[in-house]
């Protein structure tokens, strides 16, 4: 992609650039990076001892991931072949923050046009979560992730447990040198694109 924008660019320079050349995401690169998170899971998995594959009961070692809005990369596959049950999703209530529910169980339709838990689905707690795939618009090396501009997220993300490892997904042209951020901004330790999954730069 050309002209990026420079380094004294808003958020919302860098939202309407992004918006404006932003392309599909392709079946081969949602492949390459499911199997890189796959791969970063299972040796998550071995260190932390959680067991790749079989049924966690809700509230032990849960992965948060997300449901794709339009132009995100869908992590459908990956729950698929590591089980439902293993993951955590994201509800947006009519008032307040986020909450947290497993991936299994009764949907409803989001405004934005992905599956959501219903509003009598099973709440689970930030202390619920070892590991979280996170989306965004971009991200930079250093970890900086630019979201829609809500801050839902990043208030969600600092609520999880301080050992967490947080990775951004996103394709390896949507990851940039430099993005600009904000003391509110709750950095990714991790990057996972088409190339795989690397630690944030410092």
């Amino acid at each position: 992609m050309s002209g990026v924008p420079g380094r004294e660019s808003s958020k919302a320079d860098w939202r309407r650039w992004i918006r404006d050349h932003r392309r599909p995401v392709s079946a081969e690169v949602t492949v390459a990076v499911v199997a890189g998170l796959r791969t970063f899971i299972e040796a998550f998995d071995e260190r932390s001892g959680a067991v790749s594959g079989r049924p966690v009961p809700p509230g032990a070692n849960l992965i948060l991931f997300y449901r794709a809005m339009a132009n995100e990369l869908s992590l459908d596959e990956l729950a698929d072949g590591l089980g439902w049950q293993r993951f955590a999703v994201t509800r947006t209530p009519p008032d307040g923050p986020l909450t947290l529910h497993p991936a299994v169980g009764a949907m409803e339709q989001h405004r934005y046009g992905f599956p959501q838990p219903t509003a009598d689905a099973f709440e689970l707690q930030p202390r619920h979560i070892s590991l979280a795939l996170v989306p965004g618009v971009a991200f930079d090396r250093h970890g900086t992730r630019l979201g829609h501009g809500a801050g839902y997220f990043d208030e969600l993300l600092a609520r999880l447990p301080e050992d967490c490892p947080r990775v951004g997904v996103a394709r390896r042209d949507l990851v940039f040198e430099r993005l600009p951020s904000e003391p509110h901004d709750v950095a990714m330790t991790h990057i996972a694109t088409e190339d795989g999954v690397t630690a944030a730069e410092s």
